[in-house]
């Protein structure tokens, strides 16, 4: 992913749910969305056509260009995984979970992130055949499970996770 600050990254996100809804955002929908003013949002639409992420001219919708759009499916995947990992394995609150998993995911290295997704695979695999996932976490990650790779493991949660 090419280096882009958190605050980006946000209205990418936020353009891509009113995008997925209603096939475009408006500068007002997204001011609304991300409490800011509509001066804010357009700064930032024009930082974000310049780097050809977004589709952007003023009083007209706004749309993600095919990069922007995988960019922005990449930040709310990573928000995802954290916040998957911060409900199933913390027992953290919804709502508490998605705040935290919204600033985590800007900080998170992709080495840390990588291992919240391998032990999330491994929670999902392990309880599927009725086992303690704590007590064999430490054997999946060395060896994986049941013939199964970590891998393997992790292609199969990123697409229960997907629908």
């Amino acid at each position: 992913m090419n280096a882009l600050s958190p605050i980006l990254g946000d209205y990418l996100e936020v353009i891509l749910r009113f995008q997925q809804e209603k096939n475009f955002a408006r500068v007002k929908d997204i001011s609304e969305t991300m409490e800011v003013g509509k001066s804010a949002v357009t700064a930032a639409l024009k930082s974000l056509s310049d780097k050809g992420l977004v589709n952007y001219q003023p009083y007209e919708p706004v749309t993600l260009s095919a990069e922007g759009r995988r960019m922005a499916e990449q930040i709310l995947l990573r928000r995802r995984i954290i916040q998957d990992f911060l409900e199933k394995v913390l027992g953290v609150e919804e709502g508490c979970a998605v705040s935290s998993a919204c600033k985590m995911e800007h900080n998170v290295d992709k080495e840390v992130l990588d291992r919240f997704v391998c032990f999330l695979a491994f929670i999902f695999n392990v309880e599927r055949k009725g086992k303690s996932w704590r007590e064999e976490f430490e054997q999946f990650i060395k060896k994986g499970t049941s013939g199964q790779s970590c891998q393997q493991c992790i292609d199969e949660y990123l697409k229960d996770l997907e629908k």
